[in-house]
């Protein structure tokens, strides 16, 4: 269970935890340009009547914008009046501005548009449009939502109202914005992705993991494309596919440290420490280095699989890449495990003891310290210190259930069988396993012989 926690951890820092971003081409995709272009078009039906004087005033920017310059164009339109008072001619500044990436003056132009001309439909959804280009989903989603109320049906305002829904968490009516998306732009990458994410995180992990092969078919330089097949691989435990698919990306030059760590961490898993130790030094020798909890977690991983020599020099790696840090829990996390193994490559064991004793002392819920120092207490045949650290324990939530076992364990070691059972079902109170179960029965059965 601890692995795959590890695993589980790993993975979420590669993909889940974040929606993948829009393409950095999105904003100059032709798909989306054309959306936008469109927008200068006038629709007389369901927005404002433009007036003569409006109409002139927008007939002779024509010229500039078919020869690309945007600027005089812009100077043009700001010079009048109108811009002022009308909804028609703020808008046509906000989407220069817009497309020269003043976004903040894009912004001004297109809510006093909205604000002269509340159904300007448009408006609202070139509003969203620099909000999402912002990153600011928060204020988009209203805007691209009026906009669909007001009966757009564009696909790049399915398309960006998908993408909000999904970093909110909403993946089933992100899936299905981003399927409406795909009605008027089905040529449209980030779409396709989109509904590839949502599907994973959905569950359906077959339909997601088709759909990001022709993903990465048409934009096969995309890193985020192929860690995203790599997260959904992982989750169908097709681990050596994705150990490929990273280590293809490794050798792209592209792989970041993090991720690094994910591809050690399965090589780890599949028994081959000799890949993986390569991969750890070299995640820690780039120079924007993993973070400091995701290389305790692979020290944590690799003391798991009691690969005490990987573990000694993967922790002296981190002592020197990290020697101070101003985070107290991966300090005392860090001591936590050199410690172990102090104590368990025999370097320094009471050195190790002397650490955690440490640790305790300044915290006495440590509950990790307190059985680690118990587990040694017991080779120092110290039984009654060793029951109280796994008492005080047992006492912390969450380690309730390992500190009860371990004190089934040293009381078995002391032929105290009764004591035993008592801590077991107090054990199994929490979590039922067949393997606690299969053990509870045999202490059983040796505790009904000795009596």
């Amino acid at each position: 269970m601890r692995l795959l926690l590890i695993i589980s951890f790993l993975v979420t820092s590669l993909t889940a935890a974040e929606s993948l971003p829009l393409s950095r081409n999105y904003w100059k995709d032709t798909l989306f340009l054309k959306s936008f272009n469109g927008s200068y078009r006038i629709n007389a039906r369901i927005e404002p009547t433009v007036s003569t004087a409006e109409r002139g005033l927008l007939v002779s920017i024509q010229s500039p914008m078919a020869e690309g310059n945007r600027k005089a164009a812009l100077a043009k339109l700001t010079s009048s009046s109108l811009s002022k008072s009308s909804a028609a001619i703020a808008f046509n500044v906000g989407n220069i501005q817009f497309e020269l990436g003043d976004l903040k003056s894009a912004i001004t132009e297109y809510e006093r548009a909205v604000k002269i001309f509340p159904s300007f439909r448009r408006a609202h959804r070139n509003l969203g449009f620099v909000h999402a280009r912002n990153d600011d989903w928060a204020k988009a989603m209203p805007s691209l939502e009026e906009a669909i109320k007001l009966g757009d049906q564009d696909g790049a305002t399915y398309g960006q109202l998908g993408y909000g829904r999904m970093q909110n968490g909403h993946y089933a009516s992100a899936l299905q914005a981003y399927r409406l998306a795909q009605l008027t732009q089905p040529d449209s990458i980030d779409w396709k992705a989109g509904v590839a994410q949502c599907l994973q995180y959905l569950q359906r992990d077959e339909e997601a993991l088709a759909l990001i092969d022709e993903v990465i078919q048409a934009r096969p330089n995309e890193v985020a494309y192929y860690l995203l097949q790599t997260s959904i691989q992982i989750g169908m435990d097709r681990i050596d596919a994705a150990m490929v698919n990273l280590e293809l990306v490794r050798r792209m030059g592209k792989l970041d440290a993090e991720n690094h760590l994910l591809l050690a961490n399965l090589h780890l898993r599949s028994g081959s420490a000799q890949l993986a130790r390569p991969v750890m030094m070299a995640a820690m020798a780039m120079d924007e280095k993993p973070p400091h909890l995701s290389a305790l977690n692979i020290l944590s991983f690799t003391t798991q699989l009691e690969d005490w020599i990987l573990a000694r020099e993967f922790a002296d790696t981190i002592t020197k890449v990290w020697p101070e840090s101003k985070d107290a829990k991966l300090i005392a996390e860090q001591k936590r495990l050199t410690a172990l193994i102090d104590i368990k490559t025999g370097d320094d064991p009471k050195g190790g003891a002397e650490v955690l004793e440490g640790l305790i002392k300044s915290d006495p819920l440590d509950a990790p310290a307190l059985i680690l120092l118990a587990k040694y207490r017991i080779t120092e045949k110290r039984f009654q210190e060793s029951e109280m650290l796994l008492q005080q324990a047992a006492r912390v939530e969450h380690s309730e259930y390992e500190a009860r076992l371990e004190l089934a364990k040293l009381q078995v070691s002391r032929a105290r069988y009764e004591d035993a059972l008592e801590q077991l079902d107090l054990a199994l109170k929490i979590r039922s396993t067949k393997d606690v179960l299969t053990y509870r029965s045999a202490i059983s059965n040796l505790a009904e012989a000795a009596r």
